[in-house]
């Protein structure tokens, strides 16, 4: 076992601050040159068989090559192949433990996948603190309800340092690190390794093929092994697309599976495809500037996963008056002003918490240069997302990514399923009307027949989306948060029944405030806020915005809903999480694994 210790608190983390706030120019330009003419944060793909690519900034530059690319320059001897006596000589001076010091025996060399990216690593980086992790960010399949709710599962960051170190006799650039019960002093031990397939020695690079993530990442293993849901199996996992800005690279592994019965040669089969975007965000540790905060009673906030001592998760208030921005893709013209009012409702409460808008936000056109680089999952990002490709079951879903030592949010995501939501929803207001015709003619029992019938088949439909269960792991020990399967962060499509639509209530006023609710509540997960069950005990009969519940993480029978907003609950929460004020309530909060659901745990907790 490797161990190291070593203050996280780094000289080089001091000029890092959150890329949850990072400013990004209203064009974009998506070719940027200096005067050595070459590419600045640029996606780089695998779409030819000549890439020979840096891209980087001012500090850092990192190298991307196609195979061909590689072969050409081992060839000429502009990279020492892995296993060469020179290139050992200059592995054995990197950074790495005395157990794993590079040997001279030969190994077996690594076999490169022809449509792979190596990438060119600067040997200075080796051994520097780095956060690791990685997002479903697209499947392909636009119709199983089950893959598409898979879309932003992610492994929860790992604070890491790479290492050179052997495995099967050659090189390998291992991330090494903590993944439980972390605090500054603990042991680190080996978590994934890569292929190392050679050294630039011009360059001081390493190059590495990032590619064979895709073992240690089997999708039919992680999903369903013996493929009875999915009825799948993986054919390749290839590396194909580089970008690097805001001292984060990352990286697409593509991963393209078929039908278990299908034939891998065959030319015409079925191909369902997985991208998962990893990222290693270079010299990382901490925001100085950021407080961490520990949980309280009273109030509920999602807490780090990996910390010795769990932190709350909230976005850092530090970063020089900067705003958290959010770029809001697919949401219909209709409702963008629905969804606008749901950010200002949240910042006119931050502000009179921290004194000022905390959240930004931009509309982006699919016209837009952007609109295909800003993907919901990057953690250079937050993204709201109008989810146009994948269906699921839940309604809404806002997950975060956070620093796992401090609780700082990284990145934020938000995915509303529109079309579906709006299709539902027209059913319910028809048959709403239909049942409240049959009350007016004294026809009690159809009518309720009516309500419980569409009760039935909604939640029938909604339930085959969510039958399959997974777990996912990387490698042997390392598990991946599926969202979509977090009670605590789901807003589901169906839960609580859908009774008679209030009277008098349009569907265009019904949603405006129902889709102003969801993304506040949404919203209110990537501050940091769990579910509170308990704010309906603080209603009153006003009929007014807000007056059913003092929080807007609640979720109320469905006549309801478009009315709560946020409240005094929400205040106090985020008032603790934002500013350490202490809640004056400590009865006011009840979340997921607090209800009562049988005989037995009804002695113990809230009904």
């Amino acid at each position: 076992m490797i161990k190291l210790k070593s203050s996280l608190f780094s000289l080089c983390a001091l000029s890092v601050m959150s890329t949850a706030c990072m400013k990004l120019d209203g064009n974009l330009p998506l070719f940027s040159k200096k005067s050595s003419e070459k590419k600045v944060s640029n996606f780089v793909t695998n779409n030819e068989t000549s890439v020979n690519q840096l891209i980087g900034d001012e500090k850092i530059e990192l190298k991307v090559l196609s195979q061909n690319e590689f072969n050409v320059q081992l060839m000429a001897g502009q990279i020492l192949g892995a296993n060469s006596l020179e290139a050992i000589s200059l592995l054995n001076d990197l950074p790495q433990s005395d157990a794993s010091a590079i040997k001279t025996q030969k190994g077996n060399a690594h076999k490169l996948n022809s449509q792979s990216l190596l990438l060119g690593l600067p040997l200075g980086l080796i051994g520097e603190q780095s956060i690791f992790g990685g997002v479903i960010t697209k499947v392909s399949d636009q119709k199983s309800e089950t893959l598409g709710g898979l879309k932003l599962t992610d492994l929860a960051p790992l604070h890491v340092r790479p290492l050179v170190t052997m495995a099967a006799g050659s090189p390998v650039l291992t991330l090494v690190g903590c993944a439980s019960q972390c605090d500054e002093d603990s042991e680190q031990s080996p978590l994934i390794s890569f292929p190392v397939v050679g050294v630039d020695k011009e360059n001081q690079l390493l190059m590495v093929d990032l590619s064979s993530i895709g073992s240690e990442l089997n999708l039919v293993a992680m999903l369903d092994p013996d493929g009875e849901f999915t009825r799948l199996k993986t054919i390749s996992s290839t590396t194909t697309t580089f970008d690097y800005s805001v001292s984060t690279l990352v990286f697409d592994v593509n991963t393209k599976m078929i039908p278990l019965s299908a034939d891998p040669n065959a030319p015409d089969n079925n191909v369902t495809e997985f991208t998962v975007r990893w990222y290693l965000k270079l010299n990382s540790a901490f925001n100085p500037a950021f407080k961490v905060r520990e949980p309280t009673e009273g109030v509920g906030f999602f807490k780090t996963e990996r910390s010795k001592t769990p932190k709350i998760t909230r976005f850092s208030t530090t970063n020089f008056g900067q705003t958290v921005k959010y770029y809001i893709k697919n949401v219909p013209e209709k409702y963008r002003p629905v969804f606008a009012r749901a950010f200002d409702n949240w910042n006119i409460e931050l502000s009179k918490i921290i004194g000022r808008n905390l959240l930004s936000y931009e509309f982006i056109d699919v016209t837009d240069a952007r609109y295909n680089l800003l993907t919901p999952g990057d953690i250079r990002y937050n993204i709201l997302e109008w989810d146009l490709e994948n269906k699921a079951s839940y309604g809404g879903l806002g997950p975060s990514i956070a620093n796992q030592f401090s609780g700082e949010t990284l990145a934020a995501n938000v995915l509303i399923q529109g079309p579906t939501i709006i299709d539902l929803y027209t059913k319910w207001f028809r048959l709403s009307s239909e049942a409240r015709d049959l009350l007016a003619q004294g026809k009690i029992r159809e009518a309720n027949l009516i309500v419980a019938n569409f009760n039935r088949q909604a939640t029938q439909e909604i339930e085959k989306r969510s039958q399959a269960k997974f777990t996912l792991t990387l490698g042997s020990a390392l598990s991946m948060n599926i969202h979509s399967q977090r009670e605590e962060l789901e807003d589901p499509m169906i839960k609580n029944h859908f009774e008679i639509v209030p009277e008098g209530v349009s569907f265009d006023d019904y949603m405006a405030g129902y889709f102003t609710e969801m993304l506040e509540h949404e919203l209110g997960h990537n501050l940091g806020l769990r579910h509170n069950f308990k704010g309906n005990l603080g209603a009153s009969d006003s009929g007014q915005k807000g007056s059913v519940s003092r929080s807007i993480m609640e979720y109320l029978g469905r006549p309801y809903r478009y009315l709560s907003g946020i409240g005094l609950y929400d205040r106090m929460a985020i008032s603790y999480g934002y500013r350490g004020a202490q809640p004056k309530h400590l009865n006011w909060f009840c979340t997921d694994e607090d209800q009562a659901d049988d005989k037995v745990t009804i002695l113990t907790k809230s009904p």
